[in-house]
C-alpha cells in the first residue's frame, strides 16, 4: 500500500470518528432550566382534579356570612314589627314572619352556589393555565439555550471542515507538485499538508524512477560496466535505481554523448 492509499484510509477513519463525536455531542446537552421544567411538569401532571368545597371557598364563606348577618337582621326587624302590631307581645306569627325573612336570605345563598362553583372552577383553571405558561416559558428558554449551543457546535464543525478541506487541498497540491517535478518539500510544508517525510520521499522516488535525467541530477549516478558491450550496472554513489531506470539513464547518456544525431554511444 502506498502513501496515498494510507492517507485515504486514515482520512476515512478520521471522518467516521468525527461523525461519531458529532452524533454524541448534542444529545448530552443539559439546560440550566431542566430543574424548573421537571418541577413544573410534576406539578401539572400530579395536580388533583377540580372539586368544589364550599367550606374551603373564601368567596362562599364571605357571602355566607353576609347573608346570615343580613338574614338575622331582617328576622329581628320583622319580629319587632310584628310585636308592635300585637302590643309588644311576642306571638307565633311574629316568629314565623321572622323565620321567613331569615330563610329568604339563606335561599339567596343557595341560589348563589352555581355562581360560586363556576368562579372556583375558573380560578382553578387559571392556576393551571399559569403553571402551563411557566412551563412553556421555561421550555422555550431551554430551547433557546440549546439552539445557541447547537449554533456554536455547528460553527466549530464548519470551521473544522474548512480546515480539513484546506489541508486536503494542500495535500493534493503537494502530491501533484512532487509527482510532476520531484520537489522536496520543507518540514513546514509537510505539516500544513498533513504529509509525513516518508510519504513525500516515496512520491519523489516514483517520480525519479520515471525520469532518469532527473535521477542523475538528484545524485543517483549508476555506473555501467564495459568489456565487449556486455557489462551490467553496479551500485551508485548516491543511491540505487531499478534495472529499468538504469537502462533509461544509460540510453539518455549515450544519446547526449552522440551529439543528439540519433547515434548511440557504444558501451
Amino acid at each position: 500500500m502506498n502513501g496515498i492509499d494510507e492517507r485515504k484510509e486514515t482520512d476515512y477513519a478520521d471522518t467516521m470518528e468525527a461523525l461519531r463525536r458529532a452524533e454524541s455531542a448534542l444529545p448530552d446537552f443539559t439546560s440550566s432550566y431542566d430543574g424548573e421544567i421537571s418541577r413544573l411538569y410534576e406539578q401539572i401532571v400530579n395536580r388533583p382534579a377540580f372539586r368544589y368545597d364550599p367550606g374551603s371557598d373564601p368567596l362562599y364563606q364571605s357571602y355566607r356570612e353576609q347573608m346570615v348577618t343580613e338574614g338575622s337582621r331582617a328576622m329581628r326587624d320583622t319580629m319587632g314589627q310584628a310585636a308592635a302590631l300585637t302590643g309588644g307581645y311576642g306571638s307565633t306569627y311574629a316568629q314565623s314572619a321572622g323565620q321567613q325573612q331569615y330563610g329568604l336570605y339563606l335561599q339567596k345563598l343557595g341560589q348563589a352556589m352555581p355562581e360560586m362553583y363556576q368562579a372556583a372552577y375558573e380560578r382553578w383553571k387559571d392556576q393551571g393555565d399559569a403553571m402551563q405558561k411557566r412551563l412553556d416559558t421555561a421550555a422555550g428558554l431551554a430551547d433557546s439555550e440549546y439552539g445557541r449551543k447547537r449554533d456554536r457546535f455547528n460553527q466549530a464543525a464548519a470551521l473544522e471542515q474548512q480546515q480539513y478541506e484546506r489541508g486536503e487541498k494542500s495535500y493534493d497540491k503537494l502530491v501533484t507538485l512532487i509527482g510532476q517535478s520531484g520537489y522536496v518539500p520543507s518540514d513546514d510544508e509537510l505539516k500544513k499538508a498533513g504529509m509525513n517525510r516518508a510519504q513525500a520521499d516515496s512520491l519523489r522516488m516514483n517520480y525519479l524512477q520515471k525520469n532518469p535525467l532527473a535521477m542523475m541530477m538528484a545524485g543517483y549516478w549508476p555506473s555501467f560496466g564495459g568489456g565487449g558491450g556486455g557489462g551490467g550496472g553496479s551500485s551508485s554513489t548516491g543511491g540505487s535505481a531499478s534495472a529499468g531506470a538504469k537502462e533509461q539513464v544509460k540510453l539518455a547518456a549515450n544519446q547526449k554523448g552522440s551529439g543528439g544525431n540519433g547515434k548511440s554511444r557504444r558501451t
